[in-house]
């Protein structure tokens, strides 16, 4: 039981981010490499709403389309999901909300791929870039970098090695971006590189092992984290030194400028399972204070997020034998409150004045009578001020061609916001 839990964590992301399978490599050569044919994306369209301006292909990168994001003012929330396709290749949407009205959601761009986890360090830190990873064309996964206020895109480029580059994430400054040399296990190592594709360097080699995910820097810059099978690890930018973390959730994690600058998920084995707890620590080496607790292996706190400019956090808490789900806010001081909502991927708007959260539904199957069944989707997009009040509906998506209504990605910083 307790090494179930983790090990679906890590199977869950190694499906999210393809890993092994990976997107079609059915793609046109736009970086070098042999041109080879793409089965069409799926038709341009978005879900009915504000702004249904259609996707436009990028020229030059196969299977690409993107929208500008135009003069958007004010909070946006960002999300990804993957769109459905009756088409092999899969496709992932990157999709803007503005905080302000919700009608106004929108897809920025579509690409052969997953919908990404850890989108806070995807998305530059004002909004205006979103870097991702493609296939080249030749099998070799590259990184690009979509410019979301006019729709261009261009490659990171850093050599024309046949060594695939993968997980990009900004710097807190925006003028640097780290991510994963190699694919597998044996020869992984994690790289720097200036956004305007100068000054690469590698920053640290891998162990053998369990592939590597990353997960972002730390606020101060000092720091890139990231995890390689169970656990959580952080490594110094000028130096390359590596620290790692025992009995941490790998990536369940959240940092901050201030002391203490650190609030994980981390467990401990016990007889039956795991017993699970919420800690705060000033570095990745130091002492651990809790502040949250399941009181018994059936309940699951985890996703821990700090408020901007505060000294609270969000988490979720889940009671697997009473099926209760909450949000809950704590403090410094160990108190906390209980928003009266049940969601997913809780996060804090910039200001800190509200968390942007998903929430599933449950939709009738196609069918009826006896064996007729239901489905939990993850389909909505809510909002709730940070005193609990005001909890409303910013976006649902939409079913498409009589399908059910696609889900958001739903994994570690599923959702991002932004001030633009």
């Amino acid at each position: 039981m307790a090494m179930g839990r983790r090990v679906w964590v890590a199977i869950a992301v190694a499906l999210i981010l393809g890993v092994g399978c990976g997107a079609s490599q059915d793609l046109q050569g736009a970086a070098g490499g042999p041109t080879v044919s793409l089965a069409p994306s799926p038709s341009s369209t978005v879900d009915p709403g504000g702004g249904t301006t259609a996707l436009r292909p990028v020229p030059g990168f196969a299977g690409v389309e993107t929208r500008p994001i135009g003069a958007a003012r004010g909070e946006h929330v960002f999300v990804t999901r993957g769109v459905p396709s009756a088409s092999s290749v899969s496709f992932a949407e990157l999709w803007v909300i503005p905080l302000a009205n919700g009608a106004e959601a929108r897809a920025l761009i579509r690409y052969p791929g997953y919908a990404t986890p850890w989108l806070s360090g995807r998305l530059s830190p004002d909004g205006s870039h979103y870097a991702f990873e493609l296939d080249r064309g030749d099998g070799v996964r590259r990184i690009a970098i979509a410019n979301l206020l006019d729709g261009s895109v261009k490659w990171l480029r850093t050599d024309d090695t046949n060594t695939s580059e993968t997980q990009p994430i900004w710097s807190p400054s925006g003028g640097r971006i780290a991510f994963v040399r190699g694919i597998g296990s044996t020869s992984a190592s994690i790289w720097v590189i200036d956004a305007d594709g100068s000054g690469v360097r590698r920053l640290l080699s891998l162990d053998e092992g369990s592939s590597v995910y990353m997960h972002q820097w730390t606020p101060d810059g000092r720091y890139v984290a990231f995890y390689q099978g169970i656990g959580y690890d952080t490594v110094d930018v000028s130096t390359g030194s590596r620290v790692h973390m025992n009995n941490v959730v790998s990536a369940d994690a959240s940092w901050r400028l201030a002391s203490p600058h650190l609030v994980a998920h981390a467990y401990t084995s016990v007889s039956g399972g795991d017993e699970q707890t919420i800690f705060l620590a000033d570095d990745a080496a130091g002492v651990r204070k809790v502040l949250a607790r399941g009181l018994s292996v059936s309940e699951f706190v985890s996703a821990p997020r700090w408020r901007p400019n505060g000294d609270e956090f969000v988490y979720a808490f889940n009671d697997y034998i009473t099926a209760r789900r909450e949000l809950r806010v704590g403090s410094l001081s160990g108190a906390e409150r209980v928003l009266p909502v049940s969601g997913e991927s809780a996060t804090w708007t910039t200001d800190g004045s509200a968390i942007v959260y998903i929430r599933g539904e449950e939709v009738q199957l196609p069918g009826s009578g006896e064996g007729a069944q239901r489905a939990l989707v993850l389909a909505e997009i809510r909002v709730i001020d940070a005193d609990g009040s005001g909890d409303r509906l910013l976006y649902s998506a939409k079913a498409e061609n009589g399908q059910l209504p696609p889900n958001w990605c739903v994994c570690n910083d599923a959702v991002a916001t932004r001030r633009l």
